[in-house]
C-alpha cells in the first residue's frame, strides 16, 4: 500500500557484478543536493529494499536502488516493487557463478532491468562490457553508454592512480572534458564513477557539479579503504572476494608506493575449477608485485607447493591468533598491506586490532556482518 501511493520523479535502479552499492552512492551524493531522495545502497534483496523503504523520506522525489541479480527470480521481484525510471548496469563478472553456470545467464538476468525501463526512461550501460552493451537491444528507454571507446557518450579520455595518489579521471562529455579526482583506489572504480557520472549527465546535472560531488564520496568501509596506524598503511577489501577480481586488487599493490609490501589473502570465492590451481595462480600473481604473501583460512594451505619456490615469502595460517601473532612480529614501519578476503573470513579485524586492541580471536564464528558492527568484537574470546 505504501509503495502504491508513493510517487517519484526517477527512480534510479543500479545493477550489476560489482560496484553496485559504490555507484548508488555516487549518484545519492550527486543528486541530494538538488532534491531529497531515498537511497538503498548495501540494500540489495526484495525484503530488504522493503524493510529499507519503510524508512524513506516523507517528501523524497528520487529514489535510488541497488537490485541484486543473486537469483533470477529475486530481481524480477525487486523490479516490481521499485519500478525504476532509470537503470544502471556497471558491469558483468563471475559473482554467483554456481547459481547461473555461465556469465551469459547472469547477464541474462541483470538485463531485466533494463527490459522493464519505461520508453521515456534512461539505460545507462557500461559499453566497454559487450555483455552489459548488448543489453541496449532490450529496451525502448534512451540508451546512454559509458566507457572508454569511441561509441561511448561518456567516454574516459584518461586515469591515473597509484597509492598514496588516489584515481584521477579525465571524462568527456559531448564536447566537454572534466577531470574527476576521487578518494578512491585502483582502476577497477572507474566503472563506478563512469556510471554515477553519466547517470547525473542523462538527469540534466552539469558536468562541474557531478565531478565535484563525486569527488566528495569516501570508499564504503572495507572496500579499498585506507588506514594508517603505526606507521603501516592497511588496504582493507575484506566485503567480498570473487576469484575474478584477484587481478584488481593485484594491480592496487603493483602500482602502490610503498618501501615493502605484504598482501594478505582470506577465503576466494566465485571460481570454476580446482581451488588449488586458483589459489595458486592467485599466489604467483601476488608474489610478483608484493615481498611477502599470506594466506588465511581454511584453504591457506593451497598453494604451499609453492613454499619451497618462494622461501621466506609465502606463508600461511588457519587460525587468527597464528595470524595476528605473525603480523604482529612483521610489520614494520613504512609497510603496506592489502588485505583481500570475503566476508565470513573477518580479516578487517586486522585493521581494527590495530586501531584499538581487540578481544575477538574466533577463526569462525558463522556471523555474517562486518566486525566493526559484532558486539563481541572487544569482549569476546581471545
Amino acid at each position: 500500500m505504501l509503495r502504491r501511493h508513493a510517487k517519484f520523479d526517477e527512480i534510479i535502479g543500479v545493477t550489476g557484478s560489482a560496484g553496485k552499492s559504490t555507484t548508488t552512492r555516487l549518484i545519492h551524493a550527486i543528486l541530494a543536493s538538488r532534491n531529497v531522495s531515498h537511497v538503498g545502497a548495501g540494500i540489495n534483496t526484495p525484503n530488504g529494499i522493503c524493510k529499507r523503504f519503510l524508512k524513506k523520506p516523507r517528501n523524497a522525489r528520487i529514489w535510488i536502488q541497488e537490485i541484486s541479480g543473486h537469483e533470477s527470480e529475486a530481481m524480477k521481484a525487486a523490479l516490481s516493487f521499485v519500478r525504476p525510471t532509470v537503470g544502471v548496469v556497471t558491469r558483468i563478472g563471475m559473482d554467483h557463478i554456481s547459481y547461473y553456470r555461465s556469465p551469459e545467464a547472469i547477464a541474462e538476468a541483470k538485463g531485466q532491468l533494463v527490459e522493464a525501463l519505461p520508453e521515456d526512461g534512461f539505460a545507462i550501460l557500461n559499453a566497454d562490457d559487450p555483455l552489459v552493451a548488448s543489453m541496449a537491444d532490450k529496451t525502448k528507454a534512451k540508451v546512454v553508454r559509458f566507457g572508454s571507446g569511441p561509441d561511448a557518450d561518456i567516454r574516459l579520455v584518461s586515469w591515473s592512480s597509484g597509492y598514496p595518489e588516489r584515481l584521477v579521471l579525465r571524462i568527456r562529455a559531448g564536447d566537454q572534458a572534466v577531470d574527476i579526482t576521487t578518494r578512491f583506489l585502483g582502476e577497477r572504480w572507474i566503472t563506478s564513477v563512469m556510471a554515477a557520472f553519466a547517470t547525473a549527465i542523462a538527469l540534466g546535472v552539469a558536468p562541474e557539479e557531478a565531478a565535484e560531488m563525486i569527488g566528495r564520496v569516501e570508499p564504503e568501509r572495507f572496500k579499498d579503504d585506507v588506514y594508517v596506524y603505526s606507521g603501516v598503511t592497511f588496504i582493507a577489501d575484506t566485503y567480498k572476494a570473487p576469484y575474478w577480481t584477484v587481478e584488481s586488487s593485484i594491480d592496487i599493490v603493483a602500482a602502490a608506493k610503498a618501501p615493502r609490501k605484504l598482501f594478505l589473502f582470506g577465503t576466494l570465492s566465485d571460481y570454476r575449477g580446482a581451488a588449488r590451481k586458483r589459489y595458486t595462480t592467485a599466489a604467483r600473481a601476488a608474489l610478483d608485485v608484493a615481498d611477502l604473501v599470506i594466506f588465511y583460512g581454511c584453504h591457506a594451505e593451497r598453494p604451499r607447493r609453492l613454499k619451497s619456490e618462494y622461501p621466506g615469502r609465502l606463508f600461511s595460517f588457519e587460525e587468527f591468533d597464528a595470524l595476528m601473532a605473525f603480523l604482529k612480529q612483521t610489520l614494520r614501519q613504512d609497510d603496506l598491506i592489502y588485505i583481500k578476503a570475503s566476508g565470513a573470513d573477518h580479516l578487517e579485524r586486522v585493521v581494527l586490532e590495530y586501531e584499538k586492541p581487540i578481544s575477538c580471536y574466533v577463526s569462525r564464528c558463522g556471523r555474517l556482518y562486518m566486525c566493526n558492527h559484532c558486539r563481541h568484537l572487544y569482549r569476546g574470546d581471545r
